[in-house]
């Protein structure tokens, strides 16, 4: 009997255990995630169409882990232009975010939402919840140190107002004579917390990867019906060809039947011989 050589079936190699998931971010520190971005046309493959003058409503899903808090922003810009406009998402609930923007002009526009955890709302919001003094001092310094950050990124009147709302916080919690309730109130001040999300770190911010293209167009592409005439047909006596005239004198009995837009066939004369048009 002959003798058979057999090879033995190769295994399949398990993908590396360190290949990126599909997702989430390559780096662990980023911990903003952007799930969905709505409207979208096919993940951003054709244009969401709307009118020029009608906000453009933009909803995200982004979530991340644990109590932190969580800023997310609607980026957009013309497609043409590289100067981009933002404007602050509200939170609807359940993960889901909403902003919207009005495009000025006809054009094609961009879209996309960038999301992060802001140490300082995070830090602001855990200290609403502190009573005990001792964790009221210690979380005013901790609150020190993330408005210095901001003053950081500040410049002019910005800067200088924020290293002075550090420095009176951080000596507050230092004097063990200052009286907790003005040590909390201080450091949840409204005014220089306005300021301070002026200039939020967003060195691990997560972006949306599509900028999705919508289409904004005149008003009359809503909603416009056309009405097909030809001019030499108009007239209206019998045997008589029709001119521009007698299409002007119809255009109130055509307006009256609801339509916006009149049309023409071609009207020139095809051909050399019997000629029609």
């Amino acid at each position: 009997m002959p003798e058979t050589t057999r090879t033995p079936r190769k295994t399949p190699r398990a993908p590396a255990a360190t290949a990126a998931i599909a997702g989430l971010p390559s780096n662990g520190r980023v911990r903003a995630v952007i799930d969905q971005v709505l409207p979208a046309v096919d993940a951003g493959r054709f244009a969401v169409k709307r009118v020029v003058g009608d906000a453009v409503a933009i909803r995200a899903h982004c979530f991340t882990d644990g109590h932190d808090v969580l800023r997310v922003v609607l980026r957009w810009r013309r497609e043409d232009d590289d100067n981009t406009h933002e404007v602050p998402m509200k939170p609807l609930g359940n993960d889901v975010w909403s902003a919207s923007f009005v495009p000025p002009e006809v054009g094609r526009y961009r879209y996309t939402v960038i999301a992060w955890v802001d140490p300082f709302e995070s830090w602001r919001h855990e200290m609403v919840r502190r009573v005990d003094p001792d964790d009221i001092r210690i979380a005013a310094r901790v609150g020190a140190q993330e408005i210095s950050a901001c003053a950081r990124r500040a410049g002019g009147a910005d800067r200088k107002a924020l290293d002075a709302w550090a420095g009176a916080l951080q000596a507050m919690a230092a004097d063990a004579r200052a009286e907790v309730r003005a040590l909390k109130a201080l450091a949840l001040d409204d005014v220089q917390a306005q300021r301070a999300r002026g200039y939020p770190d967003r060195s691990l911010a997560t972006e949306h990867p599509n900028e999705l293209p919508l289409v904004a167009d005149r008003e009359r592409a809503r909603f416009s019906s056309w009405y097909e005439l030809f001019p030499r047909s108009s007239s209206p006596t019998p045997g008589r060809h029709g001119t521009f005239k007698d299409v002007v004198a119809r255009l109130p009995a055509i307006a009256a039947m609801g339509f916006d837009v009149l049309y023409f066939p071609p009207i020139h004369p095809i051909g050399r011989e019997q000629r029609k048009g």
